[in-house]
């Protein structure tokens, strides 16, 4: 997967970049696919009936990831295999299957169907699948494009990202709503109109997402209290304007402070314990700037994660983690519902920016998910590892092509990264009869420290995270 090193928040997101109003356009995916993974992609339409005998699943071709009603003309359908059929949204997010959300970024966005139809049709009676779309980044139009083709996922975000309006709670690159962003999200000039809320809600309707969010705010560490009571009325407020079928998740940002700092944790856990009138949390947490892709391993924050996630697995609330990555993925462990990734660093975790001088002419790192790591390293040392004993070669669909392929396929990487996080997503509910999920990600946890203490790793390829997700296990 496309590794770039320490980057500002989301600076590996194009619409992000300092000059993102001298772009012309957002990003000529066409020129970031690779022919390798166009190749790929031009495999024969396939389809797979669903469990409950209501449509077909499409698992090969252009339309991959889409669920039809129908065959078209002419299609073939598989005999030997049959996909699960898709849950609802309430199904999804009141079951016992974790849920694992697949943003939509600038990067190989045309793919994610693909590798989410991939996912449902191997892993779907083990997980269930979300699309999260970002609203100040794309066009209505392309989000409601891949919400519709990306027909398998239970839940459809389309996050309003208010919180860059809050730039001087968050450390957020310098101008964080630019013209692109106001064209597509126009609520972002206007917070202080009275039916901002209304707008805010709308926008999220019109390109058809089914759990609606509040706006996000960032909860301000300096001023505690007048911050959670702005954000917890801005809330009742969204949810007083919700229609009827519709359900709607309390959406906050918070600095890491608030998970890490006893007091302001315990403020923010005794304030969400009284909002009983939200039973979905979707939490977007901001924390130190760290090398792509790498977890945090800040021990404050991960028992801050851990008391949130247990009380809202006590209370029978559902909690979302959208870009965390791998440490939402560990926070499985201890009662969160679901967590979210997508193909570029900002979407495996959201850090604080931090100015990096740019490198004209620097290519993109080879970098490969190593699953039985639970680390991203570089592709030389994936070369390395594959004849240690006891590796265990990557068995999804991207691998053998993503390894023929010259150059390195960026995009296949990324498919493998995303296939092998809904892998092990899958894999925690599976091993979950012995100990429930805790003991599920101890497991997994320990498997892969004992794998990698033996291994010739150089520095910016050791898992420091692992020892202490040890601990905090």
């Amino acid at each position: 997967m496309a590794h770039e090193e320490p980057d500002s928040m989301p600076g590996d997101d194009l619409e992000w970049l300092e000059d993102e109003d001298s772009l012309t356009e957002v990003v000529d995916e066409e020129q970031l696919q690779g022919q390798a993974a166009n190749a790929w992609l031009a495999a024969e339409e396939a389809y797979v009936p669903l469990d409950d005998g209501d449509g077909y699943l499409a698992v090969g071709g252009a339309d991959a990831g889409s669920v039809v009603s129908a065959l078209p003309a002419g299609s073939t359908v598989s005999e030997i295999s049959t996909a699960p059929a898709v849950a609802s949204r309430d199904d999804a997010l009141a079951g016992d299957r974790p849920v694992y959300l697949v943003h939509h970024g600038a990067r190989h966005a045309n793919f994610l169907p693909v590798v989410m139809g991939d996912l449902h049709h191997k892993k779907g009676r083990s997980l269930t699948l979300g699309a999260v779309a970002n609203l100040p980044s794309a066009k209505a139009a392309k989000i409601s494009s891949f919400f519709q083709q990306a027909s398998v996922a239970a839940l459809r975000i389309a996050d309003p990202q208010c919180y860059r309006l809050d730039d001087k709670i968050l450390r957020l690159p310098p101008s964080p709503i630019g013209k692109r962003a106001l064209e597509y999200s126009p609520y972002l000039a206007s917070p202080e109109e009275p039916d901002w809320l209304r707008q805010v809600l709308n926008a999220q309707r019109a390109v058809g997402a089914n759990l609606l969010l509040t706006p996000g705010r960032a909860l301000n560490p300096d001023d505690p209290q007048n911050s959670l009571d702005a954000a917890f009325q801005q809330a009742d407020e969204a949810l007083a304007l919700t229609e009827r079928g519709e359900r709607v998740a309390l959406n906050l940002t918070v600095p890491s402070r608030w998970l890490a700092s006893g007091a302001l944790r315990n403020r923010l856990l005794d304030e969400i314990l009284d909002q009983d009138q939200f039973d979905v949390l979707h939490i977007r947490i901001q924390w130190g700037a760290s090398k792509a892709f790498a977890p945090t391993v800040d021990a404050d924050l991960l028992m801050g994660i851990r008391r949130l996630a247990n009380l809202c697995v006590d209370e029978g609330r559902s909690l979302l983690l959208p870009q965390t990555g791998l440490t939402g993925w560990f926070a499985l462990a201890h009662g969160a519902t679901g967590f979210g990734l997508g193909v570029s660093g900002s979407e495996q975790a959201f850090t604080e920016h931090a100015f990096r001088r740019s490198q004209p002419g620097r290519q993109q790192a080879q970098r490969y998910f190593e699953k039985q790591m639970l680390h991203t390293v570089d592709r030389s040392a994936h070369d390395v590892f594959q004849h240690a004993a006891g590796y265990i070669n990557c068995d999804c669909v991207y691998c053998p092509a993503l390894f023929d392929s010259q150059p390195w396929s960026h995009p296949l990487a990324a498919l493998h990264h995303i296939f092998s996080m809904g892998a092990l997503t899958a894999r925690v509910h599976e091993d979950s009869e012995r100990g429930g999920r805790h003991a599920a990600v101890r497991r997994i946890v320990a498997v892969a420290r004992r794998w990698s203490s033996g291994l010739p790793l150089g520095s910016d390829d050791v898992p420091r995270h692992l020892p202490v997700w040890g601990q905090a296990l």
